[in-house]
Parts: C-alpha cells; structure tokens; sequence
C-alpha cells in the first residue's frame, strides 16, 4: 500500500528552518575519516560487526576553523559525516529492512546515530577513548522531526553530525539526515560530561568558538542562538507537563470519559517487552548502549501503532522526547511498556516508559529511566482512545497538548 502523504503546519515551518541551517557539503570538500577497529570496539563493542561498510568523512582542513587552545573548539573541527550505502550493499540493506517493506527502521537508524553522536562528542572533548579523562553520555534526544514519511530501503542514507551549543558541561549535537540529495529528518542529542572515575561529578568541555568560513559562519551563529533557547524550552516543557488541567481541559476530559462508542481504553493498546541487557550490550563506560535502548524503545512503540492500525501501514512522524533518567547497568531485565494515549483523526500519540530492573542479594530494585513519546500516522481510519482512570486521564491530557504541539508549534 502507498502511504498518504503528510502536511502538518509545524513540520512544514520545521522543514523549511532546517533546510537553512542544515550542515551539508560538497564532496571535493571532505576527506575520509579513518578510525581504527580497535577505537570503533571501545567506544561500542560488539556492536556494528559490519561497521566497515559504513563511510565516514570529516571537512578538510581549510574548511575547518582551527583552534589556538584545547580550551575550545568549533563546529567545523568536529563534524562528522556518515554515510550507509544501504543502497549498494545487500547484507547492510537486510539488517536495516523493516518487515517485509521497502522501507528503513527508523529505530536501527537512531542506534546508528548515537554512535555517531557519542564520537563527535568525545572529539569536541579531545578525548583519547583508551585513556580517557571524561565520560560522554547521552543526557536526551530532541524533536526527531520527518520530512518524508519513510526512509527508503534501497537508497544511500547520509548523516551529518555536528556541535550546535555548548554549556559548561553539556553537549547539544545537531544531526540531518539526507536521502536522495533531500533533507529527510533532523534531530538533536543532549550529551552530558562527566569525571571518568566519579561519575556524579560533572567535567568542563572545551567551549564553542565562532566559525570563520563564510560557507556556515551564519547558519552556527544561529544555531548556537537556538541552543540557549532550546535550554530554556526545554525546561519550561518539562514543567508544562507537570502543570494540572485548567477548566478547558477538565471539562474536555469529563466529557470524554463520560463519552460511550466505540473508542478503545487506553489500557487495551498497551504491550510490553522484558529484554537482558547482556555483555554484548555494553558501551565504552561498561553500560548499556543507549542506542540499542533506543532502537528498542521505538520499534515498540511502532509495534503499539501497527497493532493499533490492524497491521495497516504505519509510519512515524515525530519522536518528541528521549530522556535517560539514570545509566542502566549491565545484568539488568529492562521493561518497556507503550500504549497510545491520544488518537486525532489518523495520528496516534504513543508512550513508551522504560523500567529497569536491578537483582541484587535476593532482592530487587526498580528504577523509571527512560519515557518517550512519539507521533504516528496511519495509511487507514483509526479508533480513538478515552481514559478509565484519573493517571490515564493524565496521560491522555499530555497526548493532546503534544497533538497540539505537533500541529501548531
């Protein structure tokens, strides 16, 4: 089946933003970026056993802005290109296929991204990753907007990572990705640095210097504007969804649960998944990779729509918000629960929350370290969802808001 094509107001405006700030550049201006086997297995091990077949390219020097001190660093020195000719390479194309489709999965895309994230991060640190002074971790992922409705299986994907905002011990990274010559998706990391023997502890980083090529001068100076602002969206978000309903609100949700036809209960879209996080799962810090937390993440959350669409086709529009409360150790049961929690005419919101679970001494600890949301669209007509209780009732006011901001902000 053909998917429909989306339009949504605040994914046009978004496109058309990105599309004057994105990093890209011409081939005759990149060199390959040679890295080692043995740096590749320790920032993720035994993760990519195909990762040669992934082309990695860096600007060359007189595109660069150099800096005078360790103390700083810039955009231009610590971009990273990532190429994955899935369109020349049968075996790569088969591991990044999703079901018997001629698209991409998108969540093996984002464990893809967060290796390339992570590296670009320890570049802007100066980091050595055999003797390293600092650990870089993801913090959160931000806004994954889609401009087209599917990544196609059978053509190149180009990812371009970059420092977009530096605070005194955060990293804010900037990827696009192409496909076609096109701009496809945006998103961005949040990376954390901290003591590599005190992890509590957080490490300065070096700090961002303006860029001098007149090629991208503009575009960082505006990006590295929007990162302050994303800073302080981001705070007043999280507060937003703290906030109780107001009498619009409240009266919206009295009518609604009050309401009988043949919506579904918000607790009958719900699955779970209980995975081991094994030693094969590790990142350089010795914890799980987030990248493979992620990649789990979004494919339930795709199973959650998919179900919910009577396996009609599905495809995911925006992934608002991935947030890692605290480090999931290696020996941990993680357990991930999604469910739609807001239904507006073909668009579904999902929540996917992520617990995990420590064993220790015959005892066992639970720890919330993850929640995502994300927007998804339907080739065909779905039900709606109406809450049972009052934390459904929540949960269905915030999928709402984030409908509302979807096609508004």
């Amino acid at each position: 089946m053909t998917l429909p094509k989306f339009s949504l107001l605040a994914n046009k405006l978004a496109q058309i933003r990105a599309k004057q700030l994105a990093l890209n550049f011409r081939e005759d201006q990149l060199k390959p970026l040679i890295l080692s086997d043995s740096k590749i297995n320790q920032l993720v091990p035994n993760f990519f056993t195909s990762q040669n077949n992934f082309e990695l390219f860096e600007l060359k020097d007189e595109y660069k802005t150099i800096p005078d001190s360790q103390n700083f660093n810039s955009t231009s020195n610590t971009f990273t290109q990532l190429k994955i000719p899935i369109g020349q390479n049968q075996k790569l194309r088969t591991q990044f296929t999703k079901l018997q489709t001629k698209y991409a999965r998108i969540g093996r895309l984002l464990e893809v991204l967060d290796l390339q994230v992570g590296f670009v991060g320890y570049k802007h640190a100066y980091a050595d990753f055999s003797n390293r002074q600092i650990t870089i971790a993801t913090l959160g992922v931000y806004d994954f907007l889609f401009y087209k409705q599917e990544f196609d299986y059978n053509k190149d994907i180009i990812m371009n990572s970059y420092i977009s905002y530096v605070g005194k011990s955060s990293i804010e990274v900037n990827s696009d990705l192409f496909q076609d010559n096109q701009l496809a998706a945006t998103v961005s990391f949040v990376m954390v640095s901290r003591n590599a023997e005190k992890y509590d502890q957080a490490q300065p980083v070096p700090q961002l210097l303006d860029e001098l090529h007149p090629d991208i001068k503009e575009s960082c100076f505006i990006r590295k504007q929007l990162g302050k602002l994303n800073q302080q969206r981001r705070i007043q978000e999280s507060k937003l969804q703290q906030e109780p309903p107001n009498q619009n609100e409240s009266r919206y949700l009295h009518d609604m649960m009050k309401k009988r036809d043949d919506s579904l209960f918000i607790s009958q879209t719900e699955l779970d998944k209980n995975i081991m996080m094994h030693t094969q799962d590790r990142n350089l810090h010795g914890k799980a990779f987030g990248g493979h937390i992620m990649k789990e993440i979004i494919e339930l959350g795709w199973l959650v729509g998919y179900k919910h669409a009577i396996g009609n086709d599905v495809f995911i529009i925006h992934i608002f918000d991935v947030t890692f409360l605290a480090p999931v150790a290696i020996g941990s049961i993680i357990n991930q629960s999604g469910k739609i929690c807001y239904v507006e005419d073909d668009i579904m919101i999902i929540q996917v929350q992520v617990d995990v679970h420590n064993y220790k001494d015959s005892k066992v600890t639970i720890l919330k370290t993850s929640e995502v949301y994300l927007a998804m669209k339907s080739s065909v007509p779905i039900k709606q969802v109406q809450p049972q209780t009052y934390e459904e009732a929540m949960l269905f006011l915030h999928g709402k808001r984030l409908m509302e901001k979807l096609k508004y902000d």
